[in-house]
């Protein structure tokens, strides 16, 4: 199970760095879909959760 990515420590996690392998893995999880879906998601709408959250239609 990957580690909460809604919260680290006491902040919500509101971006997805894409530059970052564990992070498109650990997203690619939470949200059921490949990895390469997220960094689609994320050059179509930014990298702010709540909009690749949409975009993603979870």
């Amino acid at each position: 199970m990957p580690e909460n990515l809604e919260a680290r420590g006491s902040e919500k996690q509101e971006w997805i760095n894409v530059h970052e392998p564990y992070e498109l893995r650990d997203w690619a999880i939470y949200f059921s879909v490949s990895r390469m879906k997220i960094a689609e998601a994320v050059m179509a709408v930014g990298p702010m959760v709540e909009d690749v959250k949409r975009y993603l239609g979870k």
